[in-house]
């Protein structure tokens, strides 16, 4: 059969941060098999490929002619192997680059739910206008009220982070065009993130917002800006948002009852959006509890996603020899 050869592109900071010698080792160890570099120059023969190539899609969209470049040239090897295994598809993962993409995508999934089983989208609004009075009055027409979060369309790059609690109508002021709103859901400030890698996944609850220590520090408060990395995550920067934003809250795993609907979810989100690699984030809305998806990721941290690397390992090389 010979010795199978893994094809991987990711930026240096993302192959550090998932540790990829570990792949590499249990890949070598495991399986007799090669993990390859493709650095877009020459693109080796390979068996499987696996990517985050959000972060190259971002580079070209901004006019990087390094990023141009180099996309061009994995579409082009893409299309002339074809039927090679490719974790994930270009197109699909695009879906997830877009906010409106995305949210109509979660939409998509929680129709696909039975009553039973199902998960709720929060909707959203595409600013079209800066003109506070077309703002406000398409806000109402979707029966949306104060607090809002304020997001760029793009869901990649320092931008599709930054973010924005809008909390009145003078807040409005800051929006821009193509930014997309969505509800503030009060949520007993804890976030459920749910890693997926294949057929697999992993679970783990994370610190999230409340607007109650805000708005007593400040009740006239009408924006509050933050980089939403600093919220769920432990950064340099995270701090000064976590201190503003977060609350020392319970952060206990998540209920028996949405766990046993977690594969079920898993399995519909991945029909639907034809992806292998992503995560979820889920919240309860406080009181009805109800289980509202507000983000989709492709190729996240799995941070805490125990025996990560031997199951992405284990995907990779089945693929590989299928």
């Amino acid at each position: 059969m010979g010795r199978k050869k893994i094809g991987y592109w990711l930026k240096e900071g993302k192959a550090k941060r998932i540790e990829i010698s570990k792949i590499r080792e249990i890949l070598a160890r495991k399986y007799d098999c090669d993990l390859v570099f493709m650095d877009g120059d020459s693109l080796p023969r390979v068996d499987a490929v696996f990517h985050k190539m959000s972060d190259l899609i971002f580079d070209a969209r901004q006019g990087k002619k390094s990023a141009v470049d180099q996309l061009e040239t994995f579409m082009k090897y893409f299309k002339t192997h074809e039927g090679l295994p490719v974790f994930d598809p270009l197109p699909n993962m695009e879906t997830l680059l877009d906010r409106v993409l995305m949210m109509e995508a979660i939409q998509k999934c929680s129709n696909t739910c039975s009553v039973d089983t199902k998960f709720y989208s929060c909707g959203y609004h595409l600013v079209e206008s800066e003109d506070v009075i077309s703002i406000t009055q398409s806000l109402a027409a979707k029966n949306f009220q104060f607090p809002l979060i304020c997001k760029s369309r793009i869901a990649q790059g320092a931008l599709g982070h930054d973010m924005s609690i809008i909390f009145s109508e003078e807040g409005l002021n800051q929006v821009k065009s193509s930014n997309v709103m969505v509800p503030f859901i009060d949520h007993d400030a804890v976030l459920y993130k749910v890693f997926v890698c294949g057929d697999k996944f992993h679970v783990v609850t994370r610190p999230s917002i409340t607007l109650n220590k805000l708005l007593s520090a400040n009740s006239q408060i009408n924006v509050y800006n933050f980089h939403s990395d600093t919220v769920s995550k432990v950064t340099q920067d995270s701090s000064r948002v976590q201190e503003d934003l977060c609350k020392a809250s319970d952060l206990s795993p998540l209920a028996e009852k949405f766990m046993a609907l977690i594969p079920q979810w898993v399995k519909i989100m991945r029909t639907v959006l034809n992806l292998s690699l992503f995560g979820f984030d889920i919240i309860l809305e406080s009181g009805s509890k109800k289980p509202v998806i507000i983000d989709i990721n492709y190729f996240p941290g799995y941070d805490g996603f125990e025996n990560f690397h031997e199951i992405l390992s284990d995907m990779l090389y089945q693929a590989a020899i299928s």
